[in-house]
């Protein structure tokens, strides 16, 4: 039997902060745990759990929930049969202030039938359209990467990919007209989003977030009956036109809030694997080679999107960069009923912390956790396999990311192009630090250095 929908008024509770029956800490006044959480959620984590089991008391600034670890809870949380537990409320307080009518940010129902607005833009016909559109970007971007000097990745990358997102996503021309709008909108808001106190005042990282999603609202707004009737191959031509039961088009206010949230979350999440991915192949060469072989292997430069399940080398190295550095490495729910996780009553209305990296690097469900080894991936290993919530870097259930198989097409897409064209080597020694707010990337964007090939 289905579970019931559940009351509306969910929404309109406060936030539960009666857990002083469970084990944990509220840390400092004001900012609680959320320095020590910014520097190193891991650690945290692991602490937390050494000290208080899975589940325990936790502030993150004005927050104050529940941290929660392991596999069984997040199989619970995510699979959610007797929908108790609100994706839309976990989000509200942090990513909402930017995304709030976000596919992410939508529960049961309501979720359901938004998710539909994407479904033809995520069908095979689209994603083969799209790697054609890939190819020559990519082509254009790399002839001019200099060799011979050192070179930061980062902002390299989040260029490119800002651009595949404008041409692709929106269906945008001329990138070059546009290129200050949306890349000071996309700094913008990821400035917001870092920020621990939500005061809009002039000079602060949250009035500038602000700003930079008003601009980003009303780019879509300006640009949405246009692409309602064009003949347009990007995605948000084919939200504009999908249509629901009753033949209506989805409202521009929805619309709105999907292609935000869509090209902030598809252009950030890959920006952070292809630069995880840089510091691991420069740091392990033999990797490197590796994938270069495999991509000569498939026989031409341009990849075709019948070639993509060819590269399984290329897969594993994108699954093991996504297992060592989620590009979403905190996830959060809100209770709406009371239940129980892991022997301890969970009253409603309590906001869950769900760091995703602890279950990624759990020894019990990995050999050698802390190390960069793709083959647990290879057919003969398969140690994700080990239980069905010790690996989940696009969320599961309900929420599981619709765009995962787009942002695999699109990493493997550049590396192709970038691995026959270059090899590339990173700082003798280099140990970088690793950030993960408001972008998981190590800190120094990856300096390196390309020789054309």
């Amino acid at each position: 039997m289905a579970a019931a929908q559940p009351a509306e008024d969910y929404r309109d509770r406060p936030d539960n902060h009666q857990l002083d029956h469970i084990p944990g800490t509220w840390g400092y006044p004001i900012v609680g745990s959320a320095l020590a959480l910014i520097d190193d959620l891991l650690s945290l984590s692991r602490k937390h759990k050494a000290e208080y089991g899975n589940i325990s008391r936790l502030r993150l600034g004005p927050q104050k929930g529940l941290m929660v670890l392991g596999a069984d809870n997040f199989q619970k949380i995510f699979l959610d049969r007797d929908k108790n537990f609100s994706a839309e409320m976990g989000y509200v307080q942090q990513l909402g202030k930017f995304y709030r009518g976000g596919l992410l940010l939508r529960d049961f129902d309501d979720h359901k039938f938004q998710r539909r607005v994407m479904q033809t833009a995520f069908k095979t016909p689209a994603m083969k359209n799209y790697v054609a559109m890939m190819n020559p970007i990519f082509d254009n971007q790399l002839k001019n990467w200099p060799t011979g000097k050192q070179l930061v990745f980062f902002p390299l990358i989040k260029e490119l990919l800002l651009e595949i997102g404008a041409k692709i996503f929106i269906g945008v021309e001329d990138y070059k007209e546009e290129a200050d709008v949306l890349s000071d909108a996309f700094l913008n808001v990821n400035e917001g989003l870092s920020a621990i106190v939500h005061l809009k005042l002039p000079g602060t990282k949250f009035y500038k977030g602000m700003k930079g999603k008003d601009a980003l609202h009303q780019f879509f707004a300006d640009i949405i009956p246009q692409r309602r009737e064009g003949d347009g191959q990007d995605m948000l031509s084919f939200m504009c036109q999908e249509k629901t039961d009753d033949d209506s088009y989805y409202t521009d206010s929805d619309l709105i809030e999907h292609a935000a949230f869509l090209l902030f979350a598809a252009h950030d999440t890959t920006t952070s694997v292809l630069s995880h991915m840089m510091m691991y192949l420069g740091l392990n060469p033999e990797w490197q080679d590796k994938l270069r072989a495999e991509a000569a292997s498939i026989g031409k430069d341009d990849l075709e999107y019948d070639d993509l399940e060819k590269l399984k080398l290329m897969d594993q190295c994108i699954n093991e960069c996504l297992r060592l550095h989620p590009s979403v490495p905190l996830m959060t729910r809100r209770t709406i009923n009371e239940i129980e996780l892991d022997g301890h009553r969970i009253p409603a209305e309590t906001m869950l912390f769900l760091p995703g990296s602890f279950n990624h690097r759990e020894a019990v469900h990995w050999s050698n956790p802390e190390a960069f080894d793709p083959s647990r991936f290879d057919s003969d290993r398969l140690e994700h396999k080990n239980h069905s919530f010790c690996y989940h870097p696009f969320g599961g259930g309900a929420h599981k990311c619709i765009g995962l198989h787009f942002a695999s097409m699109l990493a493997k897409t550049f590396l192709h192009k970038f691995l026959l064209q270059y090899k590339f080597t990173v700082p003798e020694g280099y140990a970088p630090k690793m950030n993960w707010v408001p972008l998981p990337k190590p800190a120094d964007g990856v300096p390196f250095t390309i020789e054309k090939l």
